[in-house]
């Protein structure tokens, strides 16, 4: 039997920061430089990134 991993769709900054190893600052430069994608604004002050996109992203730089 495959085992499924419990890995959350959404990221929000905390979880984006250290499933990058990037910091919050490095994060939203790379967003104003239009090099990261923005995430969605899932509630009033609260932004998350779809994993599936961050993995794309982080495809695309190494090389994949």
């Amino acid at each position: 039997m495959m085992k499924i991993e419990n890995q959350p769709r959404l990221l929000r900054m905390r979880n984006l920061t250290a499933y990058l190893a990037l910091s919050r600052a490095h994060i939203y430069q790379k967003i104003l430089e239009g090099n990261f994608p923005p995430g969605n604004m899932i509630s009033p002050g609260i932004r998350a990134w779809e994993k599936s996109v961050v993995d794309d992203w982080l495809d695309k730089k190494i090389g994949k």
